[in-house]
């Protein structure tokens, strides 16, 4: 078994677009003024002449390539763990593909697109629009400015400071949003739901099969708010024009022009709608 590393660079200004593709590898890419670099780390394994041959061959062609503007990384050849970090211009638009790796992303400013198997992903200070799935990973977004499209089997979302359309489904992940702003759309599962945020024209929608949800909201508020479960509670802490009140179901309207739309449904879980402070 040999370890070790690899390094490539390319020319300012060279790189639009990035491809990664693995099976087992981890990634990080982190955006950075100058010139692009690709750190390749690698385990050979075998022993002898394999493993020496492995190497050499790695050295020589690791599996990192430039044409016309995209840079391809990947895949890993036979008998070789890789793991990645690429240093890449902000306004390179981003595309990975991994089996079990893990993913990290941070500074970028166009789209981001990203599909793992089992490996967690975390975002942090990305302004393009996002596009994440994960069969069983967690996804962690911070500083996060513009759409979000994500989705995960199995594992939990959370996310801070997001401003802008948020569309998330889990199986059986919860999710749990902090000062988020703009349209949301949220569909879980199994899993719970904490969102805490600010609400002035935006709309909000909310489905789970069997969690509760629980939603802290700035004042001042003014909404339309539909709250529907079949067999949790419902309590709500804001002061109402009740349209419609009766056991799983609460209808009116929050302040004297209400622009804003909450729109809560759950199956079997209890919902819960209180002042921001109140969410910790």
């Amino acid at each position: 078994m040999k370890r070790g590393s690899v390094v490539r660079e390319f020319p300012a200004g060279e790189v639009l677009r990035v491809e990664v593709v693995g099976g087992a590898s981890d990634i990080a890419l982190h955006a950075e003024e100058g010139k692009a670099r690709v750190e390749v780390h690698y385990i050979v394994h075998g022993w002898g002449s394999l493993a020496e041959a492995r190497e050499r061959e790695l050295l020589a062609n690791p599996p990192v390539y430039l044409l016309d503007g995209t840079l391809r990384v990947g895949p890993e050849p036979e008998g070789v763990d890789l793991n990645y970090v690429l240093f890449l211009p902000p306004e390179a638009e981003v595309e990975v593909e991994v089996g079990s790796g893990d993913v990290q992303a941070s500074g970028f400013s166009k789209s981001v697109r990203i599909r793992t198997g089992s490996g967690d992903v975390d975002l942090t200070r990305v302004s393009g629009e996002i596009h994440v799935r994960c069969g069983s990973g967690d996804i962690r977004l911070h500083q996060v400015f513009g759409a979000v499209f994500a989705c995960t089997g199995s594992g939990d979302l959370d996310g801070r400071e997001l401003k802008g359309h948020i569309d998330v489904e889990t199986g059986s992940g919860d999710v749990s949003l902090r000062d988020a702003e703009g349209d949301l759309r949220i569909l879980t599962g199994s899993g719970d739901v904490e969102v805490e945020g600010i609400l002035t024209e935006e709309t909000w929608r909310i489905r789970t099969g069997s969690g509760d949800v629980h939603l802290a909201l700035a004042e001042p508020l003014e909404a339309e708010i539909l709250l529907r479960t079949e067999f949790g509670d419902i309590d709500c802490e804001f002061s109402l024009s009740a349209e419609e009140v009766r056991e799983g179901r609460l209808k009116g309207r929050i302040g004297e022009t209400p622009k804003a739309r909450v729109w809560v449904e759950t199956a079997a879980g209890d919902i819960t709608l209180t002042k921001k402070s109140e969410l910790k």
